[in-house]
């Protein structure tokens, strides 16, 4: 679990998530899950991690590519030229303990996609100032990566 300072700004609370992004980049699944966790993942781990980002298609960004990985945030150009990267701060709410939620396009083979990775920043009672960072869902708005009913 990794724990984040509610008192983070949201430069900081992107600054950690794109650390994930880098190990996402070095195709550490495993190690992703293992700290964050994945909601969506319906129990299939740090396969389901794998399986999202790698059965990603667009037409529009990546016309005729199949195979697809998490690339360097720092160098990716190209591809969507609008990539989402958004911070929503949240009032503690007992039934629902979600304070932050983190939401960006992912970087693929490169180029800037429409494959939103959604965070969120859990806590426990109202009076934490930590939260535990977690993996929420990797999907996309055209082509969304979770498996069907």
């Amino acid at each position: 679990m990794i724990h984040v300072p509610l008192a983070a700004t949201d430069d900081e609370l992107l600054q950690i998530v794109r650390s994930w992004l880098d190990v996402l980049a070095d195709e550490d699944y495993e190690r992703v899950f293992r700290n964050l966790g994945y909601a969506m993942g319906l129990g299939g781990g740090a396969e389901a991690i794998q399986r999202d980002i790698q059965s990603y298609r667009s037409a529009k960004f990546y016309p005729g590519v199949s195979d697809f990985r998490v690339s360097d945030w720092r160098t990716a150009t190209g591809g969507n030229p609008g990539p989402k990267i958004l911070v929503r701060r949240y009032k503690y709410m007992e039934s629902l303990p979600i304070v932050a939620t983190i939401e960006l396009d992912l970087p693929l083979n490169g180029l800037w996609s429409d494959l939103e990775a959604d965070f969120v920043v859990t806590v426990r009672g109202p009076h934490d100032t930590e939260g535990a960072l977690g993996l929420e869902d990797i999907s996309g708005p055209a082509n969304d990566t979770r498996p069907g009913p």
